[in-house]
């Protein structure tokens, strides 16, 4: 994905579409946002910004959290829009 596109993902878009062209890091919080929070982005940032401020935290991805932090908000912006999960697409592309 470009700038632009991590920017903001369109809605118009599908969820595999969309899933398709995330990026390794944020795929992995999609997994991680339906295995551990299951599927509440708010719980996720939630625990991003405990971490951050040095507190018990649930999980840590191997990504500068602020980086993390951004995708889980686009990616909930994104959901909530398109009110459709991308759970059920990445958990279709599970090994």
């Amino acid at each position: 994905m470009t700038a632009a596109d991590v920017a903001e993902l369109d809605p118009a878009l599908a969820p595999d579409q969309v899933f398709a062209r995330l990026p390794a890091l944020a795929r992995t919080a999609v997994h991680a946002n339906a295995t551990l929070y299951v599927g509440n982005w708010d719980d996720f940032a939630e625990d991003l910004r405990r971490r951050q401020a040095g507190r018990p935290y649930l999980f840590k991805i191997e990504a500068p959290t602020a980086d993390v932090l951004a995708w889980v908000l686009r990616l909930r912006d994104y959901e909530t829009a398109r009110g459709e999960r991308l759970s059920g697409v990445a958990s279709a592309t599970e090994p």
